[in-house]
């Protein structure tokens, strides 16, 4: 194992539940050659900010550029009163998050059984459900909000109790007036626009709702969380979890994936009876034109096919770094041609070299990138197109009938091949070049464009949900004690936007496997998800947790105050 001592890490004990490591670098200018530490204080602050109902993740964290915040409440628990039961899409009335109080102390933990324990709970202000799961909004969404239609647009697929992704995309120059994507996360998948308008009180007005059409592009699949690009379109992702297990798409036995075939079945259904081809699916989807009539969906091929969690484009407006979800995947880097343009380039997978300790709180990664291919939309899609017409009649027991791994080593070692294998099958051909496919649950990337603009907070962090499986089995290139309830890393952006190294500045814990309830302290966080980066280098954490009774949303300071 590759062992770097240019960092040094000091881990520094808030409390007997939660560790924050403070990271020194002893060259370059934070940011400007990937030094990843030098702003964070000996004790960082974490203060708990809100808490939602039981059973409920938070979801779809977005701050505009006003400092209004939206969020959901995702799969609330069923047997909570009306309407609480139903997953709400809402805004934080009431707070300038531009400006948020430092000061601010720990909002309490919702006592078992309490009315706390079943709405949600803000530290100041308040929440506003804008609409929640089954709302029809005088007959604008006649199938419900959550609904996936059919691409005909006649016929309800499935609903969705799972609000992910949020964008408020402004439509006037003061942005009191805009629209609020919002992703379902759901298979086939689903998203709405809610056309807003701010209220004196602060509040918001719904003046219209609709769908996304997703027809033009085969539907979608588990729309998961996004961002929103440097010239003004939401991307969402489709969080493909058998992405790397393409072998089992048209077996009728299939029966425990995420999607499974059943899920195949409800996209067949939605294509209306065509069976639908794989590799249609796990993408990033760029929703151009968001303020028109009808908004156009592009499916970036060029981004891979993986589990997308998040994207997020940097200030370049081409380089854009990728997380992949669940359990031993890859982290991805994608260069394109043209800045603003995401429709050709070149993607990379992270091969990591960890620090010479297992001590999650101070064990970082020197990162290489490894190419994999270039390519363009339209020569993917050229590729797609040739495992159309597969369904369950060719499964054979054993075999596959789509790309083999056969196939992918030829590629990889003997450069026998176009280059559809990185974008097809990505994780596979990242781990036949190579990478590193160790990482458990790599949830939201964000940054703060202007901060990384200006170099003023040079910074992307990503949340790493747990640190398990493949991240803590004593093999490989990441090997850390494990950590149940995860952690917050973040990387040094480099002056041409790269990064080269990752380092933890925020570990979930103490965990407690016998605990009733709350098996991560409730002092600390458990199994980050969301993430926002203020303006000020503050940032917004939100759980996706059953080790905390009612998830949590933090904000986390990394220079203490």
């Amino acid at each position: 194992m590759t062992t770097n001592f240019k960092l040094k890490l000091l881990v520094v004990a808030v409390s007997s539940s939660v560790l924050l490591a403070a990271c020194g670098g002893d060259d370059g200018k934070d940011g400007a050659d990937g030094v990843n530490g030098k702003d964070l204080a000996a004790a960082p602050k974490l203060t708990r900010i809100a808490t939602v109902p039981l059973g409920a993740e938070i979801t779809g964290i977005f701050k505009t550029d006003n400092g209004e915040l939206f969020f959901n409440v995702q799969h609330p628990d069923d047997t909570l009163p009306a309407p609480e039961n139903n997953a709400a899409v809402g805004a934080w009335v009431g707070v300038d998050f531009d400006n948020l109080d430092p000061m601010l102390t720990d909002i309490p933990v919702p006592a078992t059984g309490s009315d706390e324990a079943k709405t949600v709970q803000v530290i100041a202000g308040s929440y506003q459900a804008l609409g929640r799961a089954g709302d029809t909004f005088s007959g604008a969404l006649p199938f419900g909000f959550g609904a996936t239609v059919n691409a005909a647009g006649n016929g309800l697929v499935r609903t969705s109790q799972d609000p992910d992704f949020n964008a408020y995309i402004a439509s006037n120059v003061d942005g009191s007036e805009g629209y609020l994507f919002t992703a379902f996360e759901n298979r086939p998948g689903a998203m709405s626009r809610l056309a807003l308008a701010r209220q004196t009180d602060g509040t918001w007005a719904v003046n219209n709702a609709m769908n996304i059409d997703f027809s033009a592009v085969a539907g979608t699949l588990i729309n998961c969380f996004g961002t929103v690009t440097p010239w003004g379109t939401p991307l969402t992702s489709e969080e493909n979890y058998e992405a790397e297990n393409t072998v089992n798409w048209n077996n009728t036995a299939y029966s425990s994936g995420y999607p499974n075939y059943a899920d195949v079945q409800f996209l067949q259904q939605y294509l209306g009876g065509t069976f639908p081809n794989p590799y249609d699916y796990g993408y990033i989807v760029e929703i151009t034109q968001p303020a028109a009539a009808a908004p156009v969906p592009v499916k970036h091929f060029t981004l891979g096919r993986v589990a997308h969690e998040n994207v997020v484009v940097m200030p370049d407006k081409k380089t854009v770094y990728i997380t992949d979800d669940g359990s031993d995947k890859g982290f991805y880097k994608f260069i394109a041609n043209t800045a603003g343009d995401l429709s050709a380039g070149t993607i990379y997978a992270a091969k990591l070299s960890q620090d010479a300790t297992k001590d999650i709180s101070k064990a970082g990664f020197d990162i290489e990138w490894i190419a994999l291919g270039s390519s363009s939309n339209a020569e993917i899609e050229s590729w797609i197109n040739q495992y159309d017409g597969i369904d369950e009649s060719n499964y054979v027991e054993g075999q596959t009938s789509y790309i083999t791994d056969a196939e992918i080593t030829d590629w990889a070692v003997n450069n026998v091949g176009d280059d559809r294998y990185a974008f097809l099958e990505t994780l596979r051909a990242a781990k036949a070049k190579g990478a590193t496919v160790e990482f458990r649950k790599m949830e939201g990337i964000n940054i703060n464009y202007a901060g990384v603009a200006s170099g003023a907070v040079p910074y992307m962090y990503v949340a790493m949900s747990e640190v398990a499986k493949g991240m803590s089995d004593n093999k490989g290139d990441i090997q850390l004690a494990e950590n149940k309830c995860g952690a917050v890393y973040r990387f040094g952006i480099m002056s041409d936007y790269n990064v080269s190294r990752m380092e933890p500045v925020l570990v979930g814990g103490a965990y407690d496997a016998t605990a009733a309830e709350n098996a991560c302290s409730v002092e600390g966080i458990s199994n980050p998800d969301n993430l926002v980066v203020l303006n000020d280098g503050r940032v917004i954490v939100g759980e996706d947790t059953s080790k905390h009774s009612n998830n949590m949303m933090w904000v986390f300071n990394p220079q203490g105050k």
